[in-house]
């Protein structure tokens, strides 16, 4: 499958677009494709599902491999996608409020409380899940507990997992949450996976790689075999693969190009 080009602060614009929920026009832009792409199966709902460090190379290494995310691509639509960070906080920011770092200035989740202290009704600073709950929509978020603190207060339902080394065992956790929050049946629900993140910086061969894929990969189809029909899915990595020496050793000039752009992979599919 070719991928289209878009850049991850084009997601909540699109989310904005496709769910009509009101919010201040951010720097990204919808993504025609996806509107095109969810009007011809009546999207319904939105889940981002952030799969930390799955750049654009990565993910097409370890797709054969990720074989329910592959079957997902397979029915929807796989972007090469621009992140405009190379790390995780400023990153997702990104991705749920449609603007660049420089515009939010969120880089770690103590920003968020000191940039909402300056200005608490900066819409820089407001999420598509914030933008939904103000509208009067449902929404949840599924991270870290500290990062899921800093909902209080913004939405009606948020879950925090805390931090563990046994990262399988916390995506576990995530995922057990995120099946929960699909229970209620939000407009817009976010979920944040990080083993492929943690074995990037710690593992040093690719069958310990695989096997951080593969648990993500199962974690993926039980969220997505529970979506009710209508359920719009963004899969997509925050900035690209750390420890890309390691890992780019015996890459090709494109995969190492990917890399250095910091290309993320973003699927869009509709479970039916």
């Amino acid at each position: 499958m070719k991928a289209l080009e878009c850049s991850t602060i084009d997601i909540a614009p699109t989310i904005s677009r496709l769910l009509k929920i009101p919010m201040v026009p951010p720097s990204g832009s919808p993504i025609p494709e996806v509107e095109n792409y969810a009007k011809e199966r009546g999207c319904k709902r939105a889940v981002i599902i952030v799969v930390d460090s799955l750049g654009y190379s990565i993910y097409r290494h370890l797709s054969p491999v990720m074989k329910n995310l592959h079957e997902i691509t397979e029915s929807g639509l796989l972007f090469k996608c621009r992140s405009p960070a190379t790390i995780t906080s400023p990153a997702i920011a990104s991705i749920f409020t449609g603007y660049l770092p420089e515009e939010h200035n969120i880089y770690s989740t103590a920003d968020i409380y000191s940039e909402r202290a300056k200005n608490s009704e900066n819409p820089r600073l407001r999420s598509i899940m914030e933008w939904a709950c103000r509208a009067g929509m449902k929404s949840a978020a599924v991270i870290e507990t500290e990062g899921a603190e800093s909902f209080r207060g913004r939405i009606k339902d948020f879950y925090g997992v805390p931090n563990s080394e046994d990262i399988l065992d916390y995506d576990c956790r995530i995922t057990e949450y995120a099946l929960q929050a699909m229970k209620e049946k939000p407009d817009v629900l976010s979920v944040h996976l990080r083993a492929l993140d943690r074995y990037s910086h710690r593992a040093e061969t690719w069958k310990e790689m695989k096997k951080a894929a593969k648990a993500i990969d199962k974690n993926l189809e039980m969220i997505f075999q529970s979506a009710e029909k209508g359920t719009m899915f963004f899969i997509c990595g925050d900035h690209a693969v750390h420890g890309g020496k390691k890992w780019l050793e015996n890459a090709t000039q494109e995969e190492i190009m990917n890399h250095e752009k910091n290309y993320v992979a973003l699927i869009v599919s509709c479970s039916r």
